[in-house]
């Protein structure tokens, strides 16, 4: 499996676990189910393990993501999104962080795991 979604002990966040390069396909796949699970759900806060996923989408397809397919999926404006990233790919997912942040979103980048859990739980 590309990607596991499941809901943290607590129930306060939805983990994301990406396990391969994010193509364009791939995100529209793990966005796509992960909107429904949060829907589902009714949770709000998402922590994306991208440290093994290497960024390989473009990023007009990270941009219509965010500004034009993230509302209407249900995405909840203000919802919190923890990007954890590998040290080496900080730069590739960089942008991804402004994006969302600029259409309305928190959204902060980390290199550690537990970081960004407690700033999903703040």
């Amino acid at each position: 499996m590309k990607y596991e979604i499941f809901l943290s002990d607590r129930k306060t966040y939805l983990h994301i676990l990406v396990k391969e390069p994010v193509t364009s396909e791939l995100l529209k796949d793990f966005i796509g189910e992960t909107a429904k699970k949060a829907n589902e759900s009714r949770i709000d806060n998402f922590l994306f393990d991208l440290r093994n996923a290497p960024n390989r989408g473009d990023i007009t397809d990270h941009y219509e993501m965010v500004y034009k397919r993230s509302s209407t999926l249900g995405f909840k404006s203000r919802s919190k999104h923890a990007l954890v990233v590998s040290k080496k790919d900080m730069f590739d997912y960089s942008f991804v962080e402004t994006i969302l942040i600029n259409a309305g979103y928190q959204s902060k980048m980390f290199t550690d795991e537990l970081s960004a859990i407690e700033w999903l739980e703040k």
